[in-house]
């Protein structure tokens, strides 16, 4: 299986929006009042900016947390795509952010961590409540600036527990990527740290670098 969605995250500047689109990600990430802190939060008034800027044919995911009301005034103000809950959010409350952004044709990805519950049931449930894609993720939101590999135990539980797809995320690399795909053939990768040169600044030599890799797994 290729890697048919690379998800760049983190985005802070309008020059790593047009580069990382421009460089051939498929989904562009910003991280928006997100409940715990992180380096690469910024305000709604920025993600709006460099939404508003991303090229029309891109589509662009707002990570955040929170009441769902906020959520989705947040979604509805940013121009989002997509919206990443990556907090400690029950299945109910996923669902109810499914509903309530459904109406606006905004699709929901929902993160989860090594340390939740009875993952591959809480996996499906989340794909009965109508998510659009799972995220696995080896960091949880208490630790979200950890560095580490990803837990590709949890992924392939995950994959193998749901249809929707799951977005395989920690530790990826243009040095490690081939290998993760030989192994483990992830459809859809979500990468931050790794085409970064500080937090919130995306290196152009990693990120094409990144697509160079992807180009020559694929030939």
């Amino acid at each position: 299986m290729a890697v048919t969605v690379v998800k760049i995250c983190g985005l802070a500047r309008a020059e790593d929006v047009a580069f990382c689109a421009q460089a051939g990600a498929n989904l562009l990430g910003f991280v928006v009042n997100y409940p715990h802190p992180v380096p690469w939060n910024i305000t709604p008034e920025l993600a709006t900016t460099l939404i508003a800027a991303a090229p029309a044919n891109v589509p662009t995911c707002i990570v955040t947390g929170g009441p769902v009301a906020a959520i989705e005034a947040l979604a509805l103000t940013t121009g989002a795509n997509y919206v990443q809950l990556h907090n400690a959010e029950t299945v109910d409350t996923t669902a109810a952010v499914v509903r309530a952004l459904a109406p606006h044709n905004i699709g929901v990805i929902k993160a989860i961590f090594p340390t939740t519950p009875e993952p591959e049931a809480t996996a499906h449930a989340l794909e009965t409540v109508g998510v659009t894609a799972l995220l696995s993720d080896p960091r949880t939101p208490n630790n979200a600036t950890a560095s580490g590999p990803a837990d590709l135990d949890l992924y392939e539980r995950l994959q193998a527990s749901v249809s929707c797809p799951v977005i395989l995320a920690g530790g990826i690399t243009p040095a490690n990527l081939a290998t993760l795909i030989a192994r483990h053939s992830p459809s859809h990768i979500d990468i931050m740290t790794g085409v970064e040169t500080r937090p919130g600044v995306k290196d152009p030599a990693k990120v094409t670098a990144l697509f160079e890799v992807l180009a020559q797994v694929t030939s």
